[in-house]
């Protein structure tokens, strides 16, 4: 069974497909000759065995290269939480960590043996972010994650000085980890016309895009230990350098 990460963009574009052909599940379910809540299911948690998905493909009357085909060029629109879920987690640092784990592709077992956790704290962490209906517990505690991946997470919200953190500690590890040459980093300011920064803001925001369908591509098609998780930080914004550059009468400097 593929990992549920890879199948996003698939089932994105069969979304599409169903708005198209002006289907609803209910429709759907009809063809596969299944239940309504088994095709709803199915969509939410985007976990099944690529037959099943060539299955639906084949009722749809489109072929499994051409739903990967539209995957491709459709765009990959972040999901979101709600506000209560996010400070729900803000609350529980910890909990917050293990569902970036989970959503990361790390496995309940994986997050449990690198932190050293028993099987009960473990299975309390999962139960935590069950009751917050971002997973569910299946068989054996096998872990099911009902979010859609990527998250966009509010950057004004409860999560705030959390996700401030985060990026600072990583920008730091990259500037310290240069030396390794493994991967680029530049900050540089310039000035600049209203226009060119619109045009370069787009050129970013493409660059992010690509990051993303590059990353649903991958996870369909290569096998998910062979994968590595890379975070990606960007921003083209108005720099002012007088407030980050100020300077002290001469003789009270440190």
């Amino acid at each position: 069974m593929a990992p549920q990460q890879e199948l996003n963009g698939l089932f994105r574009a069969l979304k599409q497909v169903l708005k198209t052909q002006g289907l609803r599940y209910r429709d759907l379910a009809v063809m596969l000759e299944t239940s309504e809540v088994t095709v709803k299911r199915l969509f939410q948690e985007q976990d099944c065995k690529m037959s099943r998905l060539t299955e639906i493909c084949e009722v749809l009357g489109i072929s499994l290269t051409e739903l990967m085909s539209l995957a491709e060029h459709t765009p990959t629109e972040p999901s979101t939480l709600s506000t209560e879920t996010e400070q729900a987690l803000a609350e529980k640092p910890a909990l917050f960590s293990c569902l970036v784990l989970l959503l990361s592709g790390f496995s309940s077992h994986d997050i449990a043996h690198a932190n050293q956790l028993s099987q009960a704290d473990t299975y309390r962490y999962m139960r935590e972010l069950e009751k917050l209906q971002l997973l569910r517990l299946g068989k054996n505690d096998s872990v099911h994650l009902t979010v859609q991946v990527p998250i966009r997470w509010r950057l004004d919200g409860p999560l705030h000085q959390m996700l401030v953190q985060i990026n600072q500690a990583f920008i730091e590890h990259t500037i310290n980890e240069q030396h390794s040459g493994n991967f680029p980093f530049f900050s540089t300011s310039r000035l600049l016309s209203q226009h060119s920064a619109k045009q370069l803001q787009e050129e970013v925001n493409q660059l992010y895009q690509r990051f993303q369908k590059q990353a649903s591509l991958d996870q369909l098609f290569y096998p998910v230990e062979t994968l590595v998780p890379y975070k990606m930080v960007t921003t083209l914004a108005p720099f002012t350098v007088s407030k980050f550059f100020e300077l002290p009468p001469f003789d009270e400097q440190p």
